[in-house]
């Protein structure tokens, strides 16, 4: 099941742009938990074998923050909209920019818990 699940969430991965902040979570095929769950199996049962594979799920393991809340999705929308100056909704820009931070910062800790996982 948890080849299932990793294997579903890379085919989201495969289509949303790299570096972008504040994906919607209503793309995730299965819950953020059920994800992180089925990646850190695969990590255990992999092995010293498969380096690469290994890399890979502990990118997607980190780059899970990237997908918040679809109401914070949308602000994060149209708050670099509106810095980019192709937006009209200024004030979005600091809520969005708080909700960026955010995810950073839960980058961060998913860093570290690869970090510590291994």
């Amino acid at each position: 099941m948890a080849t299932k699940v990793v294997s579903d969430y890379g085919k989201v991965l495969s289509l949303v742009e790299p570096g972008v902040y504040g994906l919607p979570e209503s793309l995730l095929p299965h819950s953020r938990e059920s994800i992180r769950f089925a990646i850190l199996t695969l990590l255990k049962q992999l092995g010293p074998d498969h380096p690469e594979v290994k890399e890979g799920l502990r990118q997607g393991y980190v780059y899970l923050a990237q997908f918040v809340g679809d109401d914070d999705a949308a602000l994060v929308t149209r708050g670099q909209a509106s810095v980019a100056g192709t937006g009209s909704d200024s004030e979005s820009a600091e809520p969005a920019m708080r909700i960026i931070n955010r995810i950073k910062l839960d980058m961060e800790r998913a860093l570290e818990d690869m970090r510590n996982f291994l």
